[in-house]
């Protein structure tokens, strides 16, 4: 990577809904060392015109029911804040080794919240941009997204870790079958799997050069559920939009709102 770093400028706006079906909001997100304020409720913060340095930013969207969800997914943000400060003085080739660090710290802290509250399990998803050095680092586990749109196409950064995909890679299901599976909520990794303590790591994706105009969408599947990548794309595209991630949140409600629904969308200029 380049020593010698363009000048951008970032912004960024996250919000989070309970959505039209589910009786408290299990999701929550950091957005460059703020916590949510108010994740029961939903959740609105918005960040402008920043010198483009060290930023983190990430979704996480809380295994439901009765196991504690909102408390998990609560966990990784403070706990994200405690590590804030590491994640931001690191080197980006020692980027990787910190966040897998801050992921079993707090697959360990849910572990032993569940083993204190007696739940059958508990968990939560985690999708991450960290800004460093002119470059995105994607960081997730389990099902939240990332997408990159540059001005041109939108680009899936990751890749959901449920069993309908696993599915689909071993040619059981058809991308088709795959879509409808009630597998593509089951998840195969997440932030409180490893109770053993043999140790997790978090998918790294590549880093990504960042050039002026490029938006990145962070997001629960309460987004991904009820809106196509078709969708997002027609969203990014329309260069009248003023406010993409409230957009993005009225579609989802407009088309069911199973779900929890959390997008952060930041934009590079």
């Amino acid at each position: 990577m380049s020593r010698f770093f363009k000048r951008f400028y970032i912004q960024a706006h996250a919000i989070s809904d309970q959505g039209n079906v589910r009786t408290n909001n299990e999701d929550n997100f950091f957005i460059d060392g703020h916590v949510n304020p108010e994740p029961q409720s939903g959740g609105n913060m918005f960040l402008e015109n920043m010198k483009l340095n060290d930023h983190v930013f990430a979704v996480c969207d809380g295994m439901g029911g009765e196991s504690y969800g909102e408390v998990a997914s609560a966990m990784a943000v403070e706990s994200l804040n405690e590590y804030y400060s590491s994640i931001k003085k690191s080197k980006s080739i020692k980027l990787g080794m910190i966040i897998d660090k801050y992921a079993n710290y707090v697959n360990n802290r849910i572990c032993k919240m569940v083993e204190e509250r007696n739940c059958y399990n508990s968990g939560t998803t985690l999708a991450m941009l960290c800004f460093k050095d002119d470059y995105a680092f994607p960081f997730y586990i389990g099902d939240s997204r990332i997408y990159l749109y540059d001005g041109f196409d939108l680009y899936a950064l990751t890749k959901d870790q449920t069993l309908a995909t696993e599915m689909l890679q071993h040619g059981v299901y058809t991308p088709e079958q795959a879509e409808i599976s009630y597998d593509r909520n089951k998840l195969m990794h997440f932030l409180g799997e490893d109770k053993d303590g043999n140790g997790l790591k978090i998918t790294a994706q590549s880093p990504i050069a960042l050039r002026s105009g490029m938006k990145f969408l962070i997001c629960s599947d309460g987004l991904s559920d009820m809106c196509s990548d078709l969708t997002l794309y027609e969203v990014f595209s329309d260069e009248n939009e003023d406010d993409y991630a409230q957009r993005l949140i009225d579609l989802a409600l407009e088309a069911g709102g199973s779900d929890n629904v959390t997008v952060i969308v930041i934009e590079i200029f």
